[in-house]
């Protein structure tokens, strides 16, 4: 099956793209870049060639209002005329918002887009599916754009104080849990209007609560707070998102050395986990891989470290030079193909923890080389 998302680069197309591209061998994403608007011959190229449309690109906020009714229903039309100059058969999905019918640009575009592309389905007998989606968040959102939540996580790293005007409870959906309902309804066989569930609803003041904790918890003391629920973890992926890696890693252990010899604690948690330890030749290296859910930290005890970490679909790589002389940690996110090389002349002696029990059948590791 040849898929294509529009918005591919963009906060859900990212995570659909990538785990349609790692998880999912039956589809074929054909890359849909932005520029394909604009080019007519080469935007039919592509759609006569498609089985499955997920039409995910948009704007959400404008400094003008107007600008995101015409970008959007601008989009929105591109797509339908190539439609129907290509004969398009197969099925569209397009991500609409609980926001709908309210009375702003935002709200119009959506209603409007999804009465268009409905009566192009009936004209052109493609199936239709209009995803009716709640607040979404989760890891790369754009603060100050998507989501409350990833500007909240922004605003609180960088020491901006949180603002809130209504502390009313908000339906919210984790991004893994939208993409599964989407890659679920890739396989729907007949136009529907699904309305996705919301993971929980919570109001804005506990959620900013929870994110001070997780700023004075792990930020500042380098601890992992409590995450004794999915909504917990994914809102701690998210705000370790927003961390800016190359200036907050590697963090030094607080060694205490007397005539014994030393000690250092590796870290507090609330958290269940798995701890384990390796001894590294010099110069090899081990990892090149990542994790969509996983919270995992690098503590090098002894020797010398190279540790290297890339996003996926990104081609700027991070690297630490870590040393047993200081022990330090790094912490990898989620996304992120990462290694742990032995650039010294001894053993390297790593200790790794990681928030989950390792299971053979649900590992949650995906090879690919920094």
């Amino acid at each position: 099956m040849k898929l294509a998302i529009t918005g591919q680069d963009g906060f859900i197309g990212y995570h659909l793209y990538n785990t349609l591209k790692y998880k999912y061998s039956s589809y074929e994403v054909l890359d849909f870049k932005k520029t394909l608007f604009k080019d007519e011959e080469a935007l039919d190229s592509l759609v006569s060639n498609l089985d499955i449309i997920v039409h995910l690109a948009g704007v959400n906020r404008s400094a003008r209002e107007t600008d995101i009714l015409d970008k959007n229903l601008f989009l929105t039309q591109q797509l339908v005329d190539s439609i129907k100059r290509t004969n398009f058969d197969g099925k569209l999905i397009f991500a609409s918002s609980i926001k709908f019918n309210e009375a702003n640009a935002y709200g119009k575009s959506k209603k409007i887009s999804s009465e268009l592309f409905l009566n192009a389905s009936k004209e052109n007998q493609f199936i239709f599916i209009n995803l009716v989606i709640p607040n979404v968040f989760g890891p790369f959102c754009k603060p100050n754009y998507n989501s409350f939540i990833a500007t909240f996580c922004y605003n609180s790293i960088n020491n901006i104080e949180n603002t809130i005007k209504d502390n009313n409870q908000v339906p919210l959906i984790y991004i893994d849990s939208l993409i599964n309902v989407i890659i679920d309804k890739l396989n729907i066989n007949s136009s529907t209007e699904f309305l996705v569930n919301e993971d929980l609803k919570i109001t804005v003041e506990d959620v900013n609560n929870l994110i001070d904790d997780y700023k004075e918890t792990y930020l500042i003391k380098g601890n992992i707070p409590k995450l004794n629920t999915s909504f917990k973890t994914n809102l701690f992926n998210t705000f370790h998102s927003h961390i800016e890696s190359e200036t907050y890693f590697p963090r030094k252990h607080n060694l205490i050395s007397d005539d014994r010899g030393s000690f250092s604690e590796i870290l507090q948690s609330s958290t269940k986990g798995q701890i384990s330890y390796s001894y590294t030749n010099p110069n090899f290296i081990r990892g090149n891989h990542f994790h969509t859910r996983k919270i995992e930290r690098f503590s090098v005890l002894e020797g010398d470290a190279l540790i290297e970490m890339r996003k996926i679909g990104t081609d700027k790589v991070f690297s630490f030079k870590l040393s047993g002389n200081k022990p330090s940690y790094v912490d990898m996110k989620i996304w992120h193909t990462h290694n742990i090389q032995n650039i010294g002349k001894t053993s390297l002696i790593t200790l790794f923890w990681i928030n989950e029990f390792f299971k053979e059948e649900d590992s949650d590791t995906f090879s690919e080389k920094v």
